[in-house]
């Protein structure tokens, strides 16, 4: 059985979930399976080692898509993780292609071609039949399913005095790099420059290597790494820390909720990180949450804006940010985070966790490989 995979580059979320997946699959001894992607996707893809072949494409550009359509025909399965465009066109060549949603949640609306996929696997972290109701009439064959995310319960006895700081993916053909780049570099200086960091006996600054390449630090000191980590590597060093400052993707909330972490929120790169922040605010889980609104500069973004205008009114509050000095506010706000526990929150942490569906990724795996066998 060969599947070609495809993860849309928007930061790690697509590809953590996608390596989820097929984690699953390859415990089937008769499956292969091909990625085809660019950018941090296709970096996480080599790094897992499940693939066997890769093609270089733009996945999000159908002119590109159609450079590599005797590819597709190749095959008789795809599976496409957030990957709308991947899917449209893989549909045209493979009757079985698969696709996951993290996001429908946020959604303004669903294409009509995505919603004709053999099956249109939604994950459910946030509440969202609400919005499912409202857009998901387009969607022929829908199954809720839980986090497609790593949900072991790894408990680290022994905690290490460890701060790790992760920018997750920090990439998307939605963001001109060299602005989300500018960005991670001017705030991780301001976060480092704060003498209560000296507490650690290690600081671990981890995420894609499109922004780890180009930090370039004020301090520099031996207990300080800079790294990008293969995801699995990166799920063990950030349970044996006793600190994380990390993006708010949904796979950091996910992937600290039974960590018992002390945990801050770094502000939204993109429109899905802003609302998600807004949740856990609402939520009350105890995060120190830096987002756009505690600057002076924000000016009001509302949910179910369509993707591209929501990121496009981010942008403008990281060009703001990087316009200015905003130290001495992220100095405080470091202290705060440093001087104060979060054990409080940590059970209602646990509560919310214990609620997730835990296979997620094995029910789509099985899903997909037992109508294809």
């Amino acid at each position: 059985m060969k599947i070609l995979v495809s993860a849309e580059s928007f930061g790690y979320g697509p590809i953590a979930t996608c390596l989820n997946v097929i984690k699953e699959l390859k415990k089937h001894n008769d499956v292969s399976v091909d990625f085809i992607g660019f950018g941090i996707s296709l970096e996480q893809a080599k790094l897992s080692g499940y693939f066997d072949k890769f093609y270089v494409c733009d996945i999000y550009n159908f002119e590109s898509l159609k450079k590599f359509e005797k590819t597709f025909k190749k095959y008789n399965i795809f599976f496409s993780s957030e990957n709308i465009n991947g899917a449209i066109f893989g549909l045209q060549f493979i009757k079985n292609t698969y696709y996951v949603d993290n996001l429908i949640w946020m959604w303004d609306k669903i294409p009509i071609e995505l919603g004709k996929v053999k099956k249109y696997f939604i994950s459910e972290t946030f509440p969202c039949k609400e919005n499912f109701n409202r857009i998901g009439d387009v969607i022929e064959n829908p199954i809720f399913v839980g986090p497609v995310r790593d949900l072991e319960s790894v408990h680290i006895k022994r905690k290490k005095n460890q701060l790790v700081i992760n920018f997750g993916g920090a990439s998307s053909f939605l963001l001109e790099q060299s602005i989300v780049n500018e960005f991670y570099n001017k705030i991780i200086n301001d976060i480092l420059s704060t003498d209560e960091i000296n507490r650690f006996d290690s600081v671990i600054v981890c995420g894609g290597s499109k922004v780890i390449d180009n930090l370039k630090l004020q301090r520099k000191k031996s207990n300080i790494k800079i790294v990008t980590l293969a995801h699995e590597e990166y799920l063990k060093v950030m349970a044996e820390s006793s600190h994380c400052i990390m993006s708010s993707g949904l796979g950091n909330f996910i992937e600290t909720l039974n960590k018992d972490i002390n945990i801050m929120y770094l502000p939204a790169i993109n429109y899905s990180q802003l609302l998600q922040l807004q949740y856990y605010d609402k939520m009350k889980f105890g995060f120190k949450i830096l987002n756009w609104d505690l600057f002076d500069f924000y000016k009001y973004i509302p949910m179910y804006l369509d993707e591209e205008t929501g990121v496009n009114m981010v942008v403008e509050n990281i060009k703001q940010f990087n316009s200015n000095d905003y130290r001495l506010l992220i100095h405080k706000y470091i202290k705060e985070y440093l001087t104060e526990s979060q054990q409080i929150s940590f059970d209602k942490r646990n509560k919310f966790f214990e609620k997730f569906d835990k296979n997620a990724s094995k029910m789509i795996a099985d899903t997909i490989y037992n109508e294809n066998k």
